[in-house]
């Protein structure tokens, strides 16, 4: 494997799943992986982060940086299962939005309470840093450098630009574009776009973009509010901002394969004439990106 690189664990929004059905496209929730040099950078803790743990304590890596998008349960889920915690000289910094009722170090508190698990928050070995994250303040971590913009998404929720001196990734895994619209792309009133102008210019000279298509144009009609986008609009996005890569993720827990790769196909018709390839992020022998 290329030692720069991004690697997904997670790509499925909501709640796990499994089954022989969602075999391609895997059924753990987010965890994305990222390789810089000698960088060990995680985004987010949904149960995806579970085997990567097994496979760092394996690499007996020592510091972690692990970023989180926002405090749903799907993002946050994992992070009990995460081995390293429990080993003694290991170092994880933990990166957070700001939260306005409750920090992040009690969330994580609150998440091993005793009447959800066995082991409290004072008692993992690890060495545990909580620090804020402030939106278009970039984090450095030598030759790689991670961005943040709020997305359209219940509560404060952060996606992330991940940049290195060779390529710029733009990574989205809750975001509602074009809330409440169902037309045309080609005519979409101004008033609809004007709140995504921000987010649209934060990744625009994105190599790739990985951003969240959860709900088919159907089922938007039924999920509108709910933090989460069509594909279509989805898709506006990546004209917009020119990115000539797109990878969908976030894949709704009742999508199946089938549903999946028919979501591929939509995607692909939506963007082919702008020339933008498009591909849902799958798990099993995990996607990898190169960053070089």
């Amino acid at each position: 494997m290329t030692k720069n690189y991004l690697k997904f664990w997670g790509t499925r929004g909501s709640c796990a799943v499994s089954g022989p059905e969602y075999a391609k496209f895997g059924g753990n929730t987010c965890a994305l992986e990222i390789r810089y040099e000698d960088q060990v950078v995680i985004i987010d803790t949904g149960t995806g982060i579970r085997p990567l743990g097994r496979e760092l304590l394996k690499q007996k890596v020592q510091n972690i940086h692990l970023f989180l998008s926002h405090s749903h349960w799907d993002h946050l889920v994992g992070f009990p299962f995460f081995d390293p915690i429990y080993e003694p000289g290991v170092h994880i910094t933990i990166w957070s939005p700001p939260n306005i009722r409750r920090s992040y170090r009690e969330l994580f508190s609150d998440l091993l309470a005793p009447e959800f698990f066995p082991v409290r928050l004072e008692q993992v070995k690890a060495d545990l840093e909580f620090k804020t994250t402030q939106q278009k303040t970039p984090i450095s971590l030598g030759g790689l450098t991670i961005d943040f913009h709020v997305t359209n998404h219940p509560g404060l929720t952060y996606c992330f630009k991940i940049v290195t001196p060779h390529k710029k990734i733009g990574y989205i895994t809750d975001n509602e574009m074009l809330q409440g619209y169902h037309g045309s792309l080609d005519n979409v009133p101004p008033e609809i776009v004007d709140p995504h102008l921000g987010l649209i210019g934060f990744l625009t000279g994105c190599d790739t973009i990985v951003h969240e298509a959860q709900y088919t144009a159907a089922e938007y009609r039924q999920k509108m509010g709910w933090g989460h986008s069509s594909v279509p609009n989805a898709a506006y996005l990546l004209q917009k901002t020119g990115a000539p890569q797109w990878l969908a993720t976030h894949h709704d827990p009742s999508h199946t394969d089938s549903d999946l790769l028919a979501i591929e196909s939509d995607a692909k018709a939506l963007l082919h004439q702008h020339k933008i390839a498009c591909q849902a992020a799958w798990i099993p022998d995990s996607y990898v990106l190169a960053i070089h």
